[in-house]
């Protein structure tokens, strides 16, 4: 779980040095506050938890969102930035980021598609890379997703790492006209994810409460929509799950929670790949592209 470091930290200090200095402030603010007044410590704790970390674009990224087209897709929280690889007449495959993520890190997914007959749509979801703003959520994303969805459809297939593969089949079970569904080291509960992030911060467990119940009263929702075994046995598409073995921040079981719950899912576990490697590791994208197959 990464989060966001005051300012005037030098860039010049390396990003694992500003990450410890910035804990460290945290966990002693949490320590100070929570004992004092809980629902203040249960307010910033929603904060934090509602900001995304934000990182700069690697020049490898860039490259990639230069060769794409730019859309834009309006939604009540502002304006969406869009890439779409490949030609618009082509059926597309849209890939969905996970939490401080960015479009252009799933782009090792773009010429293998685009090879078998599809375009490839991705975007920034809201808090997140050239989409701006300063706070996103589930809600926010699954919200992005839907939007694309409706301007780019019908869809073929939706790949999401992390994140974005829960908030994938949360958007899927609620009608969503997808084929296929990816999804590559997905949480499969929000609550888990904060004991998480609890952990990290060394939350106390009502602070962690206060935050859930914020949360859920501010957006309308119950975050136990978004478990796995309330979304998976709706659904009807195609699935393929990777996670590896090693992943430290959602954990095999996840992977595995999802395969027991969706209707005909398929796991496929890898080893030494960690949380993020399933975006660039060769055979898992050889895989995917397996298993959407070739264009019709």
């Amino acid at each position: 779980m990464e989060m966001r470091l005051p300012l005037f930290f030098s860039p010049r200090i390396s990003t694992t040095v500003r990450f410890i200095i910035g804990l460290a402030g945290q966990r002693l603010a949490f320590r100070v506050l929570a004992p004092l007044s809980p629902r203040k410590a249960g307010d910033r704790a929603r904060r934090l938890f509602l900001t995304p970390p934000r990182h700069r674009f690697r020049d490898a990224e860039l490259a990639a969102l230069e060769e794409a087209t730019p859309f834009t897709v309006s939604m009540p929280t502002g304006r969406l930035i869009g890439w779409r690889w490949g030609r618009r007449k082509d059926p597309p495959v849209v890939l969905v980021h996970g939490w401080g993520g960015r479009a252009a890190q799933l782009r090792g997914y773009v010429a293998p598609l685009v090879a078998r007959g599809y375009s490839v749509v991705a975007f920034d979801a809201p808090g997140h890379g050239m989409t701006g703003g300063r706070e996103s959520s589930v809600v926010h994303m699954a919200a992005a997703l839907d939007a694309v969805l409706r301007d780019v459809g019908p869809v073929e297939a939706v790949i999401g790492h992390s994140l974005g593969g829960a908030v994938t089949g949360y958007v899927l079970s609620r009608g969503a006209p997808v084929k296929k569904a990816v999804l590559l080291a997905p949480p499969a509960s929000l609550t888990d994810y904060s004991h998480r992030f609890a952990r990290l911060l060394r939350l106390p467990e009502g602070v962690r409460a206060l935050m859930q119940a914020q949360i859920e009263r501010r957006f309308g929702i119950r975050w136990s929509d978004f478990e796995v075994e309330a979304t998976a046995p709706k659904l009807t598409q195609p699935a393929l799950i990777v996670h590896d073995v090693d992943d430290r921040d959602n954990p095999f079981r996840d992977g595995e929670r999802y395969a027991r719950h969706w209707p005909g899912a398929r796991l496929v576990a890898t080893q030494g790949l960690g949380h993020r490697g399933a975006l660039h590791d060769a055979a898992v994208i050889h895989e995917v592209a397996g298993f959407i197959g070739s264009a019709p």
